[in-house]
Protein backbone atom coordinates (compact mmCIF):
# COMPACT_ATOMS: atom_id res chain seq x y z
CA UNK A 1 0.00 0.00 0.00
CA UNK A 2 1.64 3.24 -1.10
CA UNK A 3 0.36 6.75 -1.46
CA UNK A 4 1.75 9.54 -3.58
CA UNK A 5 1.90 12.76 -1.59
CA UNK A 6 0.38 15.64 -3.58
CA UNK A 7 2.96 18.16 -4.78
CA UNK A 8 2.65 21.84 -3.95
CA UNK A 9 4.49 24.88 -5.23
CA UNK A 10 7.17 26.43 -3.00
CA UNK A 11 5.65 29.30 -1.03
CA UNK A 12 8.63 30.80 0.81
CA UNK A 13 8.66 34.52 1.58
CA UNK A 14 11.75 36.74 1.30
CA UNK A 15 12.39 37.80 4.90
CA UNK A 16 14.11 41.02 3.79
CA UNK A 17 10.80 42.30 2.44
CA UNK A 18 8.85 41.66 5.65
CA UNK A 19 7.78 44.37 8.08
CA UNK A 20 7.11 42.66 11.40
CA UNK A 21 3.87 43.45 13.23
CA UNK A 22 4.70 41.57 16.44
CA UNK A 23 7.57 39.70 18.07
CA UNK A 24 7.38 36.48 20.12
CA UNK A 25 9.73 33.84 21.49
CA UNK A 26 7.46 30.90 20.69
CA UNK A 27 4.48 30.56 18.39
CA UNK A 28 2.26 27.52 18.97
CA UNK A 29 -0.16 26.75 16.14
CA UNK A 30 -3.13 24.72 17.36
CA UNK A 31 -4.84 24.54 20.75
CA UNK A 32 -5.50 20.85 21.35
CA UNK A 33 -3.58 18.51 23.66
CA UNK A 34 -0.24 19.02 21.91
CA UNK A 35 -0.59 22.77 21.44
CA UNK A 36 -1.80 23.38 24.98
CA UNK A 37 1.02 21.25 26.42
CA UNK A 38 3.59 23.05 24.27
CA UNK A 39 2.29 26.43 25.38
CA UNK A 40 2.44 25.53 29.08
CA UNK A 41 5.93 24.11 28.75
CA UNK A 42 7.23 27.10 26.78
CA UNK A 43 5.90 29.39 29.49
CA UNK A 44 7.57 27.32 32.19
CA UNK A 45 10.83 27.83 30.28
CA UNK A 46 10.33 31.59 30.46
CA UNK A 47 9.36 32.17 26.83
CA UNK A 48 7.05 34.93 25.60
CA UNK A 49 4.47 32.64 24.05
CA UNK A 50 1.56 33.05 21.64
CA UNK A 51 -0.88 30.24 20.85
CA UNK A 52 -3.19 30.62 17.85
CA UNK A 53 -6.05 28.61 16.44
CA UNK A 54 -7.86 29.18 13.15
CA UNK A 55 -11.21 28.17 14.64
CA UNK A 56 -13.46 30.48 16.71
CA UNK A 57 -13.20 28.14 19.71
CA UNK A 58 -10.22 26.42 21.31
CA UNK A 59 -9.41 22.74 21.56
CA UNK A 60 -9.87 21.27 18.09
CA UNK A 61 -10.40 17.51 18.06
CA UNK A 62 -8.98 17.27 21.56
CA UNK A 63 -11.97 19.12 22.99
CA UNK A 64 -14.37 16.48 21.61
CA UNK A 65 -12.04 13.55 22.28
CA UNK A 66 -13.07 10.99 24.91
CA UNK A 67 -10.13 11.91 27.15
CA UNK A 68 -8.66 8.40 27.45
CA UNK A 69 -4.93 8.24 28.17
CA UNK A 70 -2.84 5.07 28.36
CA UNK A 71 0.39 5.22 30.35
CA UNK A 72 2.74 2.74 31.97
CA UNK A 73 3.18 2.35 35.76
CA UNK A 74 0.56 4.88 36.75
CA UNK A 75 -0.72 5.09 40.31
CA UNK A 76 -3.94 3.50 39.02
CA UNK A 77 -2.06 0.40 37.82
CA UNK A 78 -0.05 0.17 41.03
CA UNK A 79 -3.16 0.42 43.21
CA UNK A 80 -4.70 -2.51 41.33
CA UNK A 81 -1.60 -4.66 41.12
CA UNK A 82 -1.36 -4.46 37.33
CA UNK A 83 2.08 -5.40 36.02
CA UNK A 84 3.14 -3.46 32.95
CA UNK A 85 6.33 -2.39 31.18
CA UNK A 86 7.59 0.04 28.58
CA UNK A 87 8.49 -2.92 26.40
CA UNK A 88 4.95 -4.36 26.51
CA UNK A 89 3.44 -0.93 25.79
CA UNK A 90 5.70 -0.54 22.76
CA UNK A 91 4.96 -4.09 21.61
CA UNK A 92 1.21 -3.35 21.64
CA UNK A 93 1.66 -0.08 19.70
CA UNK A 94 3.93 -1.77 17.14
CA UNK A 95 1.46 -4.61 16.64
CA UNK A 96 -1.40 -2.21 15.95
CA UNK A 97 0.84 -0.13 13.68
CA UNK A 98 1.93 -3.20 11.67
CA UNK A 99 5.51 -2.45 12.76
CA UNK A 100 5.63 0.61 10.53
CA UNK A 101 6.06 2.91 13.53
CA UNK A 102 9.08 5.14 14.13
CA UNK A 103 10.38 3.15 17.09
CA UNK A 104 12.33 5.89 18.85
CA UNK A 105 9.19 8.04 18.99
CA UNK A 106 7.05 5.38 20.67
CA UNK A 107 9.87 4.64 23.09
CA UNK A 108 9.84 8.32 24.05
CA UNK A 109 6.06 8.18 24.59
CA UNK A 110 6.27 4.96 26.61
CA UNK A 111 8.98 6.22 28.94
CA UNK A 112 7.55 9.72 29.41
CA UNK A 113 3.79 9.10 29.36
CA UNK A 114 3.32 8.74 33.10
CA UNK A 115 5.44 11.84 33.72
CA UNK A 116 3.16 13.73 31.32
CA UNK A 117 0.10 12.48 33.21
CA UNK A 118 1.57 13.58 36.56
CA UNK A 119 2.60 16.91 34.99
CA UNK A 120 -1.00 17.45 33.88
CA UNK A 121 -2.14 16.95 37.48
CA UNK A 122 0.07 19.86 38.51
CA UNK A 123 -1.54 21.95 35.77
CA UNK A 124 -5.00 21.39 37.21
CA UNK A 125 -6.33 18.28 35.43
CA UNK A 126 -8.38 15.88 37.60
CA UNK A 127 -8.77 12.17 36.86
CA UNK A 128 -11.40 9.76 38.14
CA UNK A 129 -10.48 6.55 39.93
CA UNK A 130 -10.90 4.11 37.04
CA UNK A 131 -8.68 1.91 34.93
CA UNK A 132 -9.67 0.37 31.61
CA UNK A 133 -8.30 -1.86 28.87
CA UNK A 134 -8.80 -0.63 25.33
CA UNK A 135 -8.72 -2.95 22.33
CA UNK A 136 -5.18 -3.97 21.39
CA UNK A 137 -3.69 -3.39 24.86
CA UNK A 138 -2.28 -6.40 26.68
CA UNK A 139 -3.19 -5.07 30.14
CA UNK A 140 -5.44 -2.36 31.62
CA UNK A 141 -3.53 0.95 31.44
CA UNK A 142 -6.10 3.53 30.32
CA UNK A 143 -7.34 6.31 32.62
CA UNK A 144 -9.76 9.21 32.14
CA UNK A 145 -10.28 12.75 33.41
CA UNK A 146 -13.22 13.37 35.73
CA UNK A 147 -15.63 12.92 32.81
CA UNK A 148 -14.94 11.30 29.45
CA UNK A 149 -13.98 14.50 27.68
CA UNK A 150 -10.70 15.74 26.29
CA UNK A 151 -11.87 19.23 27.17
CA UNK A 152 -11.30 18.30 30.81
CA UNK A 153 -7.60 18.18 29.91
CA UNK A 154 -7.26 21.01 27.38
CA UNK A 155 -9.24 23.59 29.37
CA UNK A 156 -7.14 23.33 32.57
CA UNK A 157 -3.96 23.52 30.48
CA UNK A 158 -5.25 26.60 28.67
CA UNK A 159 -6.30 28.20 31.94
CA UNK A 160 -2.83 27.56 33.34
CA UNK A 161 -1.30 29.12 30.23
CA UNK A 162 -3.43 32.25 30.44
CA UNK A 163 -2.78 32.60 34.17
CA UNK A 164 0.98 32.41 33.55
CA UNK A 165 1.32 34.98 30.81
CA UNK A 166 0.42 33.30 27.53
CA UNK A 167 -1.48 35.13 24.82
CA UNK A 168 -4.11 32.95 23.14
CA UNK A 169 -5.95 33.99 20.00
CA UNK A 170 -8.69 32.30 18.00
CA UNK A 171 -9.56 32.95 14.35
CA UNK A 172 -5.89 33.25 13.35
CA UNK A 173 -4.69 31.03 10.52
CA UNK A 174 -1.05 30.36 9.66
CA UNK A 175 -0.45 30.92 5.94
CA UNK A 176 3.31 30.55 5.61
CA UNK A 177 6.68 30.16 7.28
CA UNK A 178 9.41 32.78 6.94
CA UNK A 179 13.12 31.87 6.93
CA UNK A 180 16.42 33.71 7.01
CA UNK A 181 19.30 33.11 4.56
CA UNK A 182 20.42 30.01 6.48
CA UNK A 183 16.99 28.42 6.26
CA UNK A 184 16.12 28.95 9.93
CA UNK A 185 12.46 29.69 10.67
CA UNK A 186 12.31 33.26 11.94
CA UNK A 187 8.68 34.21 11.49
CA UNK A 188 5.18 33.49 10.31
CA UNK A 189 2.64 35.00 7.97
CA UNK A 190 -0.85 34.75 9.44
CA UNK A 191 -4.34 36.10 8.90
CA UNK A 192 -6.18 37.44 11.93
CA UNK A 193 -9.98 37.57 12.13
CA UNK A 194 -10.17 34.54 9.85
CA UNK A 195 -13.67 33.20 9.16
CA UNK A 196 -13.60 29.42 8.81
CA UNK A 197 -16.24 28.10 6.39
CA UNK A 198 -16.97 24.38 6.45
CA UNK A 199 -17.10 22.71 3.05
CA UNK A 200 -15.34 19.32 3.00
CA UNK A 201 -15.39 19.21 -0.81
CA UNK A 202 -13.61 22.55 -1.31
CA UNK A 203 -10.02 23.59 -0.78
CA UNK A 204 -9.63 25.78 2.31
CA UNK A 205 -7.03 27.82 0.38
CA UNK A 206 -9.94 29.41 -1.50
CA UNK A 207 -10.97 31.18 1.71
CA UNK A 208 -9.15 34.55 1.67
CA UNK A 209 -10.80 36.08 4.75
CA UNK A 210 -8.85 37.87 7.49
CA UNK A 211 -6.13 40.50 7.82
CA UNK A 212 -2.52 39.59 6.99
CA UNK A 213 0.02 40.02 9.81
CA UNK A 214 3.68 39.04 10.21
CA UNK A 215 4.98 37.63 13.49
CA UNK A 216 8.73 37.61 14.20
CA UNK A 217 9.69 34.47 16.13
CA UNK A 218 12.91 34.47 18.15
CA UNK A 219 12.77 30.83 19.22
CA UNK A 220 10.60 28.37 17.34
CA UNK A 221 7.22 27.59 15.87
CA UNK A 222 5.39 24.50 17.17
CA UNK A 223 3.02 22.96 14.65
CA UNK A 224 0.24 21.29 16.63
CA UNK A 225 -2.30 21.60 13.85
CA UNK A 226 -3.81 18.13 14.01
CA UNK A 227 -4.84 15.80 11.23
CA UNK A 228 -6.90 16.08 8.05
CA UNK A 229 -9.73 13.58 8.51
CA UNK A 230 -12.45 16.07 7.53
CA UNK A 231 -10.61 17.26 4.41
CA UNK A 232 -12.51 14.97 2.05
CA UNK A 233 -10.85 16.33 -1.08
CA UNK A 234 -7.34 15.89 0.27
CA UNK A 235 -7.90 12.52 1.93
CA UNK A 236 -9.29 11.17 -1.36
CA UNK A 237 -6.03 12.09 -3.08
CA UNK A 238 -4.45 9.83 -0.48
CA UNK A 239 -7.08 7.08 -0.35
CA UNK A 240 -9.87 7.22 -2.98
CA UNK A 241 -11.95 4.68 -1.03
CA UNK A 242 -12.65 7.25 1.71
CA UNK A 243 -15.60 8.72 -0.12
CA UNK A 244 -17.57 11.82 0.98
CA UNK A 245 -20.47 9.72 2.30
CA UNK A 246 -18.22 8.18 4.96
CA UNK A 247 -18.86 10.02 8.23
CA UNK A 248 -16.08 11.50 10.34
CA UNK A 249 -15.61 11.86 14.10
CA UNK A 250 -13.47 15.00 13.83
CA UNK A 251 -14.29 18.67 14.22
CA UNK A 252 -14.91 20.56 10.98
CA UNK A 253 -11.55 22.32 11.10
CA UNK A 254 -9.56 19.10 10.71
CA UNK A 255 -8.23 19.96 7.24
CA UNK A 256 -4.91 19.59 5.45
CA UNK A 257 -4.31 23.36 5.09
CA UNK A 258 -1.35 23.52 7.50
CA UNK A 259 0.08 20.23 6.23
CA UNK A 260 0.01 21.45 2.63
CA UNK A 261 1.66 24.71 3.65
CA UNK A 262 4.49 22.80 5.31
CA UNK A 263 4.87 20.53 2.29
CA UNK A 264 5.16 23.65 0.13
CA UNK A 265 8.04 24.67 2.37
CA UNK A 266 9.94 21.46 1.76
CA UNK A 267 8.90 19.58 4.91
CA UNK A 268 9.20 15.79 4.80
CA UNK A 269 6.14 13.64 5.45
CA UNK A 270 5.54 9.99 6.22
CA UNK A 271 2.65 7.51 6.49
CA UNK A 272 0.08 9.77 4.81
CA UNK A 273 -1.59 6.72 3.29
CA UNK A 274 -2.62 5.37 6.69
CA UNK A 275 -5.97 6.83 7.68
CA UNK A 276 -7.71 5.17 10.61
CA UNK A 277 -11.39 4.39 10.98
CA UNK A 278 -12.95 4.15 14.44
CA UNK A 279 -14.88 0.86 14.77
CA UNK A 280 -17.15 2.26 17.49
CA UNK A 281 -19.05 4.82 15.42
CA UNK A 282 -22.81 4.54 15.04
CA UNK A 283 -24.96 5.27 11.97
CA UNK A 284 -27.60 6.62 14.36
CA UNK A 285 -25.68 9.82 15.13
CA UNK A 286 -23.38 12.24 13.33
CA UNK A 287 -19.76 12.89 14.19
CA UNK A 288 -18.04 11.51 17.28
CA UNK A 289 -21.23 11.17 19.32
CA UNK A 290 -21.88 9.05 22.40
CA UNK A 291 -21.36 5.55 20.95
CA UNK A 292 -17.53 5.66 21.24
CA UNK A 293 -17.82 6.45 24.95
CA UNK A 294 -20.28 3.62 25.60
CA UNK A 295 -18.13 1.34 23.42
CA UNK A 296 -15.48 1.18 26.14
CA UNK A 297 -17.49 -1.12 28.44
CA UNK A 298 -19.52 -2.63 25.61
CA UNK A 299 -16.47 -3.97 23.77
CA UNK A 300 -14.68 -4.88 26.99
CA UNK A 301 -17.53 -6.75 28.67
CA UNK A 302 -19.85 -7.61 25.80
CA UNK A 303 -20.05 -8.93 22.26
CA UNK A 304 -20.42 -7.60 18.72
CA UNK A 305 -22.52 -9.76 16.44
CA UNK A 306 -23.51 -9.94 12.79
CA UNK A 307 -27.20 -8.98 12.88
CA UNK A 308 -27.98 -11.45 10.09
CA UNK A 309 -26.78 -14.46 12.09
CA UNK A 310 -26.39 -13.40 15.73
CA UNK A 311 -22.80 -14.69 15.66
CA UNK A 312 -19.62 -12.96 16.74
CA UNK A 313 -17.13 -12.31 13.94
CA UNK A 314 -14.14 -10.61 15.61
CA UNK A 315 -12.33 -10.19 18.92
CA UNK A 316 -14.12 -7.19 20.40
CA UNK A 317 -10.82 -6.00 21.92
CA UNK A 318 -8.74 -6.28 18.76
CA UNK A 319 -7.14 -3.04 17.61
CA UNK A 320 -9.13 -0.45 15.71
CA UNK A 321 -7.97 -1.37 12.23
CA UNK A 322 -8.72 -5.07 12.67
CA UNK A 323 -12.23 -4.35 13.98
CA UNK A 324 -13.02 -1.69 11.37
CA UNK A 325 -11.82 -3.92 8.54
CA UNK A 326 -13.91 -6.80 9.90
CA UNK A 327 -17.07 -4.68 10.07
CA UNK A 328 -16.65 -3.28 6.56
CA UNK A 329 -15.97 -6.78 5.24
CA UNK A 330 -19.28 -8.23 6.45
CA UNK A 331 -21.83 -5.42 6.61
CA UNK A 332 -22.71 -5.07 2.91
CA UNK A 333 -25.52 -7.20 1.53
CA UNK A 334 -25.59 -8.60 -2.05
CA UNK A 335 -28.20 -5.99 -3.05
CA UNK A 336 -25.97 -3.14 -1.84
CA UNK A 337 -27.90 -2.46 1.35
CA UNK A 338 -26.17 -2.43 4.74
CA UNK A 339 -26.75 -4.50 7.85
CA UNK A 340 -24.94 -2.96 10.79
CA UNK A 341 -23.35 -5.15 13.48
CA UNK A 342 -24.89 -4.94 16.95
CA UNK A 343 -22.80 -4.41 20.09
CA UNK A 344 -24.35 -5.80 23.30
CA UNK A 345 -23.53 -5.74 27.00
CA UNK A 346 -25.52 -6.40 30.17
CA UNK A 347 -26.20 -4.21 33.22
CA UNK A 348 -22.89 -5.10 34.87
CA UNK A 349 -20.88 -4.21 31.78
CA UNK A 350 -22.76 -0.92 31.42
CA UNK A 351 -21.36 0.16 34.78
CA UNK A 352 -17.98 0.45 33.07
CA UNK A 353 -18.94 3.99 32.08
CA UNK A 354 -20.79 6.70 33.96
CA UNK A 355 -24.57 6.70 34.38
CA UNK A 356 -24.60 10.06 32.62
CA UNK A 357 -23.06 8.52 29.50
CA UNK A 358 -25.63 5.73 29.49
CA UNK A 359 -28.50 8.18 29.90
CA UNK A 360 -27.11 10.41 27.14
CA UNK A 361 -26.93 7.47 24.76
CA UNK A 362 -30.48 6.39 25.53
CA UNK A 363 -31.78 9.96 25.28
CA UNK A 364 -30.11 10.40 21.89
CA UNK A 365 -31.76 7.15 20.73
CA UNK A 366 -28.38 5.59 19.98
CA UNK A 367 -28.33 3.08 22.84
CA UNK A 368 -31.36 0.80 23.24
CA UNK A 369 -32.34 -1.02 26.44
CA UNK A 370 -34.09 -4.40 26.62
CA UNK A 371 -35.33 -6.62 29.44
CA UNK A 372 -34.54 -9.84 27.55
CA UNK A 373 -32.25 -11.04 24.79
CA UNK A 374 -35.34 -12.19 22.90
CA UNK A 375 -36.69 -8.61 22.84
CA UNK A 376 -33.29 -7.34 21.69
CA UNK A 377 -33.15 -9.90 18.89
CA UNK A 378 -36.64 -9.00 17.70
CA UNK A 379 -35.87 -5.27 17.67
CA UNK A 380 -32.78 -5.67 15.48
CA UNK A 381 -34.21 -8.58 13.45
CA UNK A 382 -31.47 -10.93 14.65
CA UNK A 383 -32.18 -14.70 14.55
CA UNK A 384 -32.94 -15.39 18.20
CA UNK A 385 -31.54 -18.92 18.31
CA UNK A 386 -28.21 -17.79 16.86
CA UNK A 387 -27.93 -14.84 19.23
CA UNK A 388 -28.89 -16.85 22.32
CA UNK A 389 -26.26 -19.47 21.47
CA UNK A 390 -23.69 -16.69 21.17
CA UNK A 391 -24.71 -15.34 24.58
CA UNK A 392 -24.58 -18.80 26.15
CA UNK A 393 -21.16 -19.55 24.65
CA UNK A 394 -19.78 -16.17 25.70
CA UNK A 395 -21.06 -16.67 29.27
CA UNK A 396 -19.29 -20.01 29.42
CA UNK A 397 -16.08 -18.48 28.05
CA UNK A 398 -16.24 -15.60 30.54
CA UNK A 399 -16.53 -17.88 33.55
CA UNK A 400 -13.79 -20.17 32.24
CA UNK A 401 -11.60 -17.15 31.52
CA UNK A 402 -10.89 -18.36 27.97
CA UNK A 403 -12.47 -17.21 24.71
CA UNK A 404 -12.51 -20.35 22.57
CA UNK A 405 -13.41 -18.46 19.40
CA UNK A 406 -11.35 -15.25 19.24
CA UNK A 407 -9.05 -15.37 22.27
CA UNK A 408 -10.45 -12.16 23.71
CA UNK A 409 -9.04 -11.37 27.17
CA UNK A 410 -11.48 -11.50 30.08
CA UNK A 411 -11.32 -9.58 33.33
CA UNK A 412 -13.75 -8.95 36.15
CA UNK A 413 -15.58 -5.71 36.86
CA UNK A 414 -15.58 -4.88 40.59
CA UNK A 415 -15.09 -8.56 41.35
CA UNK A 416 -17.99 -9.66 39.12
CA UNK A 417 -17.67 -11.62 35.87
CA UNK A 418 -19.59 -9.66 33.19
CA UNK A 419 -21.17 -12.63 31.45
CA UNK A 420 -24.16 -11.19 29.56
CA UNK A 421 -26.72 -12.75 31.90
CA UNK A 422 -27.80 -9.78 34.01
CA UNK A 423 -30.58 -7.63 32.54
CA UNK A 424 -31.28 -5.09 31.35
CA UNK A 425 -29.30 -5.47 28.13
CA UNK A 426 -27.87 -2.51 26.25
CA UNK A 427 -27.20 -2.45 22.52
CA UNK A 428 -26.24 -0.13 19.65
CA UNK A 429 -25.51 -0.36 15.94
CA UNK A 430 -21.86 -0.04 14.88
CA UNK A 431 -20.36 1.59 11.79
CA UNK A 432 -16.72 2.72 11.38
CA UNK A 433 -16.04 6.43 10.82
CA UNK A 434 -12.94 8.27 9.66
CA UNK A 435 -11.18 9.08 12.90
CA UNK A 436 -7.43 9.66 12.81
CA UNK A 437 -4.70 10.34 10.25
CA UNK A 438 -1.50 8.52 11.13
CA UNK A 439 0.55 10.41 8.57
CA UNK A 440 2.07 13.86 8.90
CA UNK A 441 5.40 15.63 9.06
CA UNK A 442 8.56 13.79 10.01
CA UNK A 443 10.15 14.58 13.39
CA UNK A 444 12.82 13.21 15.72
CA UNK A 445 12.75 12.61 19.47
CA UNK A 446 13.42 16.33 20.02
CA UNK A 447 10.23 17.13 18.04
CA UNK A 448 12.34 18.81 15.33
CA UNK A 449 10.70 18.82 11.88
CA UNK A 450 12.77 17.43 8.98
CA UNK A 451 12.99 18.59 5.37
CA UNK A 452 12.87 16.43 2.27
CA UNK A 453 16.69 16.32 2.21
CA UNK A 454 16.76 14.58 5.58
CA UNK A 455 17.91 17.52 7.69
CA UNK A 456 16.12 19.15 10.65
CA UNK A 457 14.65 22.59 9.97
CA UNK A 458 15.97 24.96 12.64
CA UNK A 459 13.16 26.66 14.50
CA UNK A 460 10.37 24.31 13.40
CA UNK A 461 8.85 21.73 15.73
CA UNK A 462 5.73 19.58 15.61
CA UNK A 463 3.65 17.38 17.91
CA UNK A 464 0.40 15.46 17.96
CA UNK A 465 -1.62 14.33 14.98
CA UNK A 466 0.29 16.73 12.71
CA UNK A 467 3.16 14.23 12.99
CA UNK A 468 3.67 10.96 11.15
CA UNK A 469 5.60 8.09 12.69
CA UNK A 470 4.44 7.22 16.21
CA UNK A 471 1.42 5.16 15.23
CA UNK A 472 2.41 3.42 11.99
CA UNK A 473 -0.54 1.94 10.11
CA UNK A 474 -3.09 2.25 12.92
CA UNK A 475 -3.09 4.14 16.20
CA UNK A 476 -3.71 2.08 19.31
CA UNK A 477 -6.65 3.51 21.23
CA UNK A 478 -5.90 5.92 24.12
CA UNK A 479 -2.30 6.44 22.94
CA UNK A 480 -2.94 9.78 21.20
CA UNK A 481 -3.08 11.90 24.36
CA UNK A 482 0.22 10.68 25.82
CA UNK A 483 1.76 11.22 22.37
CA UNK A 484 0.42 14.79 22.29
CA UNK A 485 1.38 15.66 25.85
CA UNK A 486 4.86 14.13 25.69
CA UNK A 487 5.89 15.66 22.37
CA UNK A 488 3.97 18.88 23.00
CA UNK A 489 6.11 19.41 26.09
CA UNK A 490 9.31 18.52 24.24
CA UNK A 491 8.46 20.86 21.35
CA UNK A 492 7.51 23.73 23.64
CA UNK A 493 10.69 23.39 25.69
CA UNK A 494 12.98 23.19 22.66
CA UNK A 495 11.30 26.12 20.92
CA UNK A 496 11.74 28.18 24.09
CA UNK A 497 15.38 27.11 24.45
CA UNK A 498 16.12 28.44 20.97
CA UNK A 499 14.89 31.85 22.10
CA UNK A 500 17.22 31.64 25.14
CA UNK A 501 20.15 30.95 22.81
CA UNK A 502 19.21 33.91 20.64
CA UNK A 503 19.22 36.21 23.66
CA UNK A 504 22.69 35.03 24.67
CA UNK A 505 24.13 35.75 21.22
Amino acid sequence: MAAVAPAFANAQIDASDVKWDEEWDVLVVGSGFAGSAATCQALDEGAKTLMIDKMPVLGGNSAINGGAIAVVNSSFQKARGIEDSYELYMKDILKAGLNLNQTELIETIAKNGNDAYEWSLKKGVYYRDALGQFGGHSVPRTIWPEINSGGKITIPLQEYAMNHGATIRTRVILDDLIRDESGKIIGAKVRENYDFIFDPLKDEADNKSGTVKFYKINGGIVMATGGFSYDVKFRQTIDPTLTPDLDCTNHYGATAYALKMMMANGVATRDLEWIQLGPWGSPDEKGFGIAPVFAIPAFSYGVMVDARTGKRFINELADRKIRSDAILKIHKNPDGSLTHPIVICDSVGAQGTTKANVYRGIHKNVIKVFDTIKELAAHYDIPYEGLQKTIDDYTRYAHAGKDEEFNKPFFKFKGIVPDLTKPPFYAWRALPKVHHTMGGVKIDVEARVYDTNGAPIEGLFAAGEAVGGPHGASRLGSCAIPDCLVFGRIAGANAANLAKKERKC
